[in-house]
């Protein structure tokens, strides 16, 4: 007589799932295949979803944080960030908004003015990173001027994640 363990696995059909996109639950995040790892926390963000690849992408993670900022990080194919980083520029350029010319983190990538939020500025940014094994890209949106001061220190956080990827 065969006897099916069924659920006693120990693993769920979410970890299943988890598992079948490539995924790895470590300690304090998720680690993609390509090696990719997206912490729960980065700075003041929760990370809040787990994206999906595609043909100019490979793996990204959605963060959140309860101030309004909102962060994407995203893992490239080598040598694709600046492409990335032109489709980004034009579109948004297309789209009728702004640059925003800025000083700090903000100036270091593709800024735009999106919008008002409150008595702010609505700012889009992109910034490009190149590595040995991978490009990112991180994109974020944020208010100005109320949270300048925040801005540097959470690109700094995720160029950190990006540099302990790229070791592994």
């Amino acid at each position: 007589m065969l006897i099916g363990l069924g659920g006693l696995s120990g693993e769920s059909r979410a970890q299943d799932a988890t598992m079948e996109s490539g995924w790895r639950t470590v300690t304090t995040g998720m680690r993609h295949f390509t090696g990719l790892t997206c912490p729960d926390q980065v700075a003041s963000l929760s990370r809040i979803q787990v994206l999906g690849s595609g043909v100019d992408r490979i793996a990204g993670c959605v963060y959140q944080g309860t101030d309004g900022t909102n962060a994407i990080l995203r893992s490239h194919p080598v040598g694709t960030s600046a492409q990335i980083t032109r489709i980004f520029r034009k579109r948004y350029a297309e789209a009728g908004f702004s640059r925003l010319e800025t000083t700090g983190a903000p100036a270091s990538g593709v800024s735009f003015r999106t919008g008002r939020r409150g008595d702010g500025t609505r700012c889009e940014t992109l910034w490009r990173f190149t590595a040995k094994s991978a490009d990112y890209t991180l994109w974020m949106v944020y208010t100005l001027p109320s949270q300048a001061e925040s801005i540097g220190p959470l690109v700094a956080a995720f160029a950190t994640v990006m540099a302990q990827t790229d070791t592994r």
